[in-house]
């Protein structure tokens, strides 16, 4: 063998472990990045639900609040629908919240079991935040049939009472 093919055939077995190394780590670097766009997404939706919640916790207390005031000015009858499609509406929200709140301590246990339970060597981070987004799936699935009867019943309270200020401005008026 020649001094040249001596030093070729070293450096040719190097180059190809750094090939190797350069897909491993353009590998490890994909995945990071999906760790974190997976993080941040999960950050977002947590962000919109505590603002989803603020906003209506805001809207029932403006509505019980001012439908408490009503009570000697509204016609029975709609003072009681009111205040039951209100009361409706906050079953409903209380309802999820509740849900809510049972369920993801319950998948929390579980993936905790399933994280402690994992055999050494396998990822558990990756199954970790596979089951958590499994979990964040399957949450916002129900959510919307909680959802949407929630804000349709309070947004229903509310208008019964813009409909009957605006006919007593109407009334006022004319």
């Amino acid at each position: 063998m020649s001094w040249e093919q001596n030093v070729a055939d070293p450096v040719n077995g190097m180059a190809e472990e750094i090939a190797e190394i350069r897909k491993f780590q353009a590998a490890c670097e994909r995945d990071r990045d999906l760790g974190t766009l997976m993080q941040l997404n999960e950050k977002l939706m947590t962000q919109a639900s505590s603002y989803t919640n603020l906003i209506m916790v805001a809207g029932y207390a403006g509505l019980f609040g001012l439908w408490s005031t009503l009570v000697e000015r509204l016609p029975q009858w709609l003072y009681a629908l009111c205040g039951l499609l209100a009361l409706l509406s906050l079953l409903f929200f209380v309802s999820w919240e509740i849900i809510k709140m049972v369920w993801g301590s319950l998948y929390i246990k579980r993936t905790n079991q399933m994280i402690t339970t994992i055999a050494r060597g396998a990822n558990q981070i990756d199954m970790y935040q596979s089951a958590m987004s499994l979990y964040s799936v399957k949450v916002h699935k129900v959510w919307l049939w909680f959802f949407v009867p929630t804000v349709a019943l309070g947004m229903g309270a509310g208008l019964l009472l813009v409909g009957y200020f605006s006919y007593e401005v109407w009334c006022s008026v004319s």
